[in-house]
């Protein structure tokens, strides 16, 4: 009992203790303050990420509205060549360009023409309605441009931030756009796969 009591005074004046040396201190804390650091540079880079290929698809969709000739797979594959450059992204993103019209009649939208670049499959006229809440109001027979883009995020310090302290490391992402625009010098865009093919509009 005597060893406890003086085991048990020892601990009280240790918690009472308001003495240390600061190289303890730091030590103690660098861990935790070297994690804080590391884990807002993983989020803020992600957030950046994620903002740059929104401004990305953005600007494709910008060109895709102002081409007054029609579209054919060079093209697209040219501008998957500029998504993958714009978005500083290690694989080229997937993307998918849809030119639809509203019909007044049915009180439905109905798929023009729709292409892809990636793993992505064209949309069909049952699954562009079942996106119908996020399309805007057309007037009947009015066409509009839809592009949506997919770009892979991998953090740059997850791996090493969820070793050092399990729970804090970032997964790896996929950033989604959806955007729609309107042509803007002609009254749709068009799709042609080569000279010798018809033009759809």
């Amino acid at each position: 009992m005597i060893g406890f009591d003086r085991l048990k005074r020892k601990w009280i004046r240790f918690q009472l203790e308001e003495a240390a040396s600061v190289s303890i201190e730091a030590v103690l804390m660098a861990p935790l303050m070297v994690w804080a650091f590391v884990t807002t540079l993983q989020f803020f880079d992600a957030y950046r990420a994620e903002l740059i290929s929104t401004k990305a698809a953005v600007t494709i969709a910008d060109m895709f509205s102002r081409e007054d000739n029609p579209i054919n797979p060079a093209y697209l594959n040219g501008t998957r060549d500029l998504l993958k450059f714009l978005t500083l992204a290690e694989n080229s993103p997937d993307y998918r360009v849809t030119v639809f019209f509203w019909r007044e009649t049915q009180q439905d939208y109905r798929i023009v023409w729709g292409r892809n670049r990636g793993s992505r499959t064209n949309l069909t006229n049952a699954l562009i309605n079942e996106k119908a809440g996020s399309l805007p109001k057309l007037v009947d027979g009015e066409r509009a441009i839809l592009l949506e883009t997919w770009t892979d995020y991998t953090p740059k310090y997850g791996d090493g931030v969820g070793q050092f302290m399990s729970g804090t490391g970032l997964k790896a992402l996929e950033f989604s756009t959806f955007i729609v625009t309107s042509p803007r010098f002609t009254p749709t865009l068009c799709w042609q796969k080569d000279e010798a093919s018809p033009t759809k509009c």
